[in-house]
């Protein structure tokens, strides 16, 4: 047996391994909250101004491929170990918060004209549920492959701006409420922190720094948005603190030396002291 086709052995393991995982949490969820007789579902007031764009379900179903691609686009052993636990937390927790919390999606889709793009549609009226909705696991999943598909040289432009249009067609296909979004980033950053990348190592240890922030920003806008629907417009002041916690974040996630410059100055500063 030759070491790649040892390779791709692990790698479909994984991914039947997560698959039949997702699988079973997922209908499981979605049997028990068939099973209710009323289930609740949360918008904010601005969400009825979010159009429906049938051509976003194209990348609302991509997510599907980009599950099967990911786990072939790991470097190495560990890497593919990795990306099978976090995907194994994520569909876990996400089964769990859908079975004690759960929400239905409450808008009414309209009606697609084109035939080409009504199959999709009708293929999940017919295989989906409008339960199992917060959190997104197209949005925590998003999340999980840039973590592998960022290390790639090749289509990784392609593929981030991919992922972002898989996390905006959750809305635009009418599948996901913001709420569902904000959820998934969470649930996806903290599946990073529990099982963080080779954190002994120098290099990786500021991606841990920077899921934290990322961790506590995604918390501060859900706070912000909470607030403003339940109190007012106070709710607002939690925006500046969050975006602030993702520009360090994302500072930490390239290596970025926040302070470099000022802490060079003041070294060579003292070092000129020092030698008059």
């Amino acid at each position: 047996m030759t070491e790649k086709k040892l390779k791709i052995r692990q790698q479909a393991f994984a991914l039947t391994l997560c698959t039949v995982v997702f699988m079973t949490v997922y209908n499981a969820a979605t049997w028990y909250a068939s099973s209710l007789d009323q289930l609740p579902s949360f918008t904010f007031d601005f969400e009825k101004f979010i159009p429906f764009l049938p051509l976003s379900i194209i990348p609302y179903m991509a997510s599907g491929f980009f599950f099967c691609m990911v786990f072939f686009s790991c470097r190495d052993k560990y890497q593919l170990k990795i990306l099978t636990w976090r995907m194994l937390f994520v569909i876990i927790t996400a089964g769990i918060i859908f079975i004690t919390t759960p929400l239905q999606f409450s808008f009414t889709k309209p009606e697609v004209s084109n035939d080409v793009l009504n199959l999709p549609f009708l293929f999940l009226k017919i295989f989906d549920s409008p339960f199992n909705q917060s959190p997104s696991l197209h949005i925590a999943f998003a999340f999980i492959f840039w973590s592998v598909f960022r290390d790639l040289t090749k289509w990784r432009i392609f593929l981030m701006i991919s992922l972002i249009l898989v996390g905006i067609s959750t809305l635009t296909t009418y599948q996901h409420h913001v709420i569902d979004i904000l959820t998934g980033a969470i649930v996806a950053h903290i599946s990073f922190l529990i099982i963080p990348y080779r954190k002994n190592k120098f290099e990786y240890r500021n991606f841990q720094f920077a899921n934290y922030y990322f961790v506590s920003g995604w918390i501060l806008i859900s706070a912000g948005l909470l607030t403003d629907h339940y109190l007012g417009s106070e709710g607002f002041i939690f925006f500046l603190p969050a975006i602030a916690t993702f520009m360090i974040g994302y500072y930490y996630q390239n290596n970025i030396k926040i302070l470099s410059p000022f802490v060079f100055t003041v070294k060579q500063n003292i070092r000129q002291f020092r030698k008059n």
